[in-house]
């Protein structure tokens, strides 16, 4: 992706991403919205706002580049972050012992900023564009399980609404 393809797409990304985050006090969510959708304040809901709109990336990439190679680097950068997610999150948590909305934010745009640049870097990999159809299984597997813990959220510290 160029420099300015980087950009537009890291916005956009976090303009959708964060707009996810308002979706559930709509009047027609519904159940189904809420395995994409997150319902909560927790810190895999943040997760799962960087998840979706890198998985958007994955498509977008793929049928505007008419190349089934480029799905992964994406879905790849989107878990790659995630982990850094919590650390950051639980990290500041231990101090302050409540939820900073601005640091939240920041944590969320430099995820997605983390995530959109390990994507650009890992597309030109042979390995990740040569694995193709495990990432697919792996975007499968992230929307399933993704989808269902935090809409089915175990009692679990990182799926508590904090």
């Amino acid at each position: 992706m160029t420099r300015k393809e980087i950009i537009i797409a890291t916005c956009l990304l976090i303009i959708f991403g964060t707009s996810m985050h308002f979706v559930h006090h709509v009047p027609f969510f519904n159940h189904f919205l809420g395995y994409i959708f997150p319902v909560t304040e927790s810190v895999a809901a943040h997760m799962k706002m960087v998840f979706y709109p890198m998985l958007l990336l994955s498509l977008y990439l793929t049928i505007s580049r008419r190349d089934i190679r480029e799905f992964g680097a994406p879905i790849l950068g989107g878990l790659a972050v995630m982990p850094l997610i919590v650390a950051v999150f639980f990290s500041y948590w231990v101090f302050v012992r409540h939820e900073l909305m601005a640091l939240d934010i920041i944590i969320y745009i430099a995820s997605v900023v983390g995530a959109v640049l390990l994507a650009n870097r890992w597309r030109q990999s042979e390995v990740v564009r040569r694995l193709w159809p495990l990432w697919i299984v792996v975007a499968v597997l992230g929307i399933i399980t993704i989808g269902v813990l935090t809409y089915h959220a175990p009692d679990w510290i990182i799926f508590a609404d904090l």
